[in-house]
């Protein structure tokens, strides 16, 4: 993992649960995740195969990925979704580094149980 990549990582990594407690939020994320990657591949086969249609098709599944991301995050109250860091880099790193360990860490779990801890 490159410098930049370590740094979002750890700045991430430090608020990541306070922006994401909602139980939605976290089932939309759950969803998002594997769509959110599935289309990175399928427009990276399309770039080099240079396909038409698997490029719109992979646009497409991107597309929906971040508007579930972005819904998501409108049920948090610790989430700004202007925050300056917003960038492809951040939101690559976000998806593929701090929520899956997010998951393998057992955070989601333990934050998906304290939802249903405070009955939301």
């Amino acid at each position: 993992m490159g410098k930049r990549a370590a740094e979002y990582f750890h700045r991430q990594w430090q608020h990541y649960e306070d922006c994401h407690h909602n139980r939605t939020n976290l089932a939309l994320h759950m969803l998002a995740l594997p769509l959110f990657v599935v289309a990175c591949l399928v427009l990276a086969s399309a770039l080099v195969q240079r396909d038409l249609l698997t490029l719109i098709l992979g646009g497409l599944g991107l597309s929906a990925a971040l508007a579930l991301i972005a819904q998501g995050h409108h049920f948090e109250a610790g989430a700004d979704p202007r925050h300056p860091e917003n960038s492809v880099s951040h939101l690559l790193v976000e998806q593929f580094l701090t929520f899956p360990w997010f998951v393998l860490s057992g955070a989601w779990r333990r934050a998906w149980r304290a939802c249903q801890r405070n009955g939301e």
